[in-house]
């Protein structure tokens, strides 16, 4: 979660979506960084607005540019079985995925990190559930839409992302997945999916 009150912007971090290197080249731009998990990274904007009503009282809040990016739910829930993997979570039985097959993921490690799992469009409405962006990227248009953004708050370099925090090479596809798990993913991120139809990739003016 990033905030600037002089070039008026708001990044919400999304979790695996090229959060982390989105912030390398926006954290200079920024009197808040929040770019530590257990510090509030991946917070909520309802959760965030909360959190900092005091800050957010210095800057009239309809004139900030809200952005953050969404990601296909196969993808998402592929990303973070694959990204756990990564040995620096070795020593983490709870977040260790490493020693898991897919089935084991669904049985074990998603009941002991349901905060990890939840619907992502939860991070992008406010209290009263209504959509807070002006722009809300799909990762599948990253590219796109960081242009967008990048033109928006004065910030080119956003168009030129440094690799961070990748997946370990030869994590699990999607087409390594059976039918039955991906309806599993389609099922508990259904609202995911019709958040991205409806407001993905669509520019809202400030």
């Amino acid at each position: 979660m990033l905030l600037s009150l002089t070039k008026k912007f708001l990044f919400i971090a999304n979790l695996k979506t090229a959060s982390t290197a989105i912030e390398r080249v926006l954290h200079g731009h920024c009197e808040l960084r929040l770019t530590h998990s257990p510090f509030g990274k991946h917070q909520t904007f309802a959760e965030f607005a909360e959190r900092f009503r005091w800050m957010m009282s210095l800057t009239n809040v309809e004139e900030l540019f809200v952005f953050g990016v969404i990601r296909d739910p196969v993808d998402f829930v592929l990303s973070l079985y694959n990204s756990h993997k990564r040995e620096q979570f070795k020593d983490n039985p709870r977040l260790y995925t490493g020693d898991m097959d897919f089935a084991r993921f669904q049985a074990q490690w998603v009941p002991r990190n349901a905060d990890q799992l939840k619907n992502q469009y939860l991070r992008f409405v406010s209290a009263e559930g209504r959509l807070i962006t002006n722009l809300l990227i799909s990762y599948a248009k990253l590219d796109e839409g960081l242009a967008m953004a990048a033109e928006k708050i004065g910030v080119p370099e956003l168009t030129k992302l440094p690799r961070a925090n990748t997946s370990p090479e030869g994590g699990a596809k999607r087409a390594d997945l059976t039918k039955e798990q991906i309806d599993w993913i389609e099922q508990r991120f259904k609202r995911d999916r019709e958040f991205i139809d409806r407001h993905a990739d669509r520019l809202i003016s400030v």
